[in-house]
């Protein structure tokens, strides 16, 4: 467990923009969800809190890195509307998901608190999944490489020249316990 707090709100008048006006749902929301993401015990990662684009929610996400790389290999997301989220896999930039439960996509209805838990829970399954870097030779001499979680094999990002024919790789390396 990280003695650091999880979904904290910067202050957007620091980049010269509005404040945030969050409602009370979403107050509520955050203040559950911190609550219970401070029982975590799971590795830090990158995450935050905003709005997307459009405002129509209160955003929150966590980012799965290759610290060493370093490369994003993912983003989560959360979208509150005060009595229902959408979360899942980010598709783009944009914070729009990916639809698809393979990619861990689910709606849900309830109350703030509900909401939160329900998150909470699942962001936390998801920063306990253990992820791994695939190494294979290349003829070329380089490495290529493919970073998967290392409970199912789902690949996160590959490189160009990882080979399709299924050969193993030579190396795993732990990235995220």
């Amino acid at each position: 467990m990280d003695n650091n707090t999880w979904f904290e709100v910067e202050d957007p008048e620091e980049y010269d923009e509005e404040p945030w006006d969050f409602d009370e749902a979403e107050l509520a929301f955050l203040a559950a969800l911190r609550a219970r993401a401070a029982t975590w015990r799971v590795s830090r990662a990158p995450n935050n809190v905003s709005r997307p684009e459009d405002d129509s929610s209160l955003l929150v996400w966590v980012t799965l890195l290759d610290e060493e790389s370093p490369l994003i290999l993912g983003e989560w997301a959360v979208h509150f509307y005060g009595t229902h989220v959408r979360a899942g896999k980010v598709s783009d930039q944009l914070f729009n998901l990916h639809e698809s439960h393979k990619h861990g996509f689910f709606r849900a209805s309830g109350t703030a608190d509900e909401l939160a838990l329900r998150c909470a829970d699942w962001f936390e399954r998801l920063l306990s999944r253990p992820l791994v870097r695939a190494e294979w030779p290349t003829a070329a001499g380089a490495i290529a490489t493919r970073w998967e979680f290392a409970d199912t094999g789902e690949a996160l990002l590959n490189s160009p020249d990882v080979p399709a024919d299924g050969t193993p790789p030579v190396r795993r390396v732990p990235v995220r316990p």
